[in-house]
């Protein structure tokens, strides 16, 4: 298979609060996040260019790669929100470095045979997540860009803080609202009134963090040459 000159989103990815799960919670961590990520390719199709795969010297970290990067942010969401629905207590969350840029390899069943500067952009990221001081982080995002890179910064920060304080039934509610479900078809999913739907979307401030995500999914698009729009998956029959 010839190497991809197209860009290409790199999500470089470790586990929070790995140590705080029990021995026999910590075996639950692999099965969740793989169920998860099967989720989210069956919900994102012709999204994914290769596969999530865990890093064997570092166990609680994980890597995949996403074709569609101006969608990147709503399929990592859509991502952890699974993951954090999952049934782990905490619940399951991730810091996740995601790099734009082009493979310098074929691609390859596993993303950490693969290299090239979307790569090393999500690994530095990833570093200076492990590096930060101060408020909380989950998310950054280099697209080699200067402009982009300092508009997504401001943008991520603003959508960690506003994450970190989700529940697990926003989390869920984000979930179904991610996929363009109406807010009765969400209850229905959910097995709640429709008015608590909204109450955990509003809760949430979902309806922000997603304004500020298709943002910044036009803007990556702009910065790699695309004017590929943010579009919402399928929702479930």
């Amino acid at each position: 298979m010839p190497k991809t000159t197209r860009p290409i989103a790199v999500i470089t990815a470790d586990i929070v609060g790995s140590s705080s799960y029990s021995p026999q919670d910590r075996r639950s961590v692999d099965r969740i996040l793989h169920a998860a990520f099967r989720e989210t390719e069956r919900r994102f199709p012709n999204s994914i260019h290769t596969g999530m795969a865990f890093r064997i010297t570092a166990g609680d970290e994980f890597q995949c790669v996403i074709a569609d990067i101006p969608q990147v942010l709503q399929i990592l969401t859509y991502l952890r929100a699974v993951a954090a629905t999952g049934g782990l207590d905490p619940p399951l969350h991730f810091r996740a470095s995601i790099g734009i840029g082009t493979l310098s390899t074929r691609k390859r069943p596993n993303p950490y045979e693969e290299d090239g500067i979307a790569f090393v952009r999500a690994r530095r990221g990833l570093e200076r997540l492990d590096k930060g001081r101060g408020p909380t982080r989950w998310t950054v995002l280099a697209t080699g860009n200067e402009d982009v890179d300092v508009a997504a910064d401001a943008i991520l920060s603003l959508a960690d803080y506003v994450m970190e304080g989700w529940t697990v039934a926003q989390w869920g509610a984000v979930r179904w609202a991610l996929l363009g479900l109406k807010r009765k078809e969400v209850a229905r999913k959910l097995k709640i009134a429709h008015q608590n739907v909204t109450k955990r979307i509003l809760a949430a401030g979902w309806l922000h963090v997603d304004l500020a995500f298709v943002l910044l999914g036009g803007l990556i698009a702009k910065a790699i040459g695309t004017h590929k729009r943010v579009q919402r998956p399928l929702a479930p029959s």
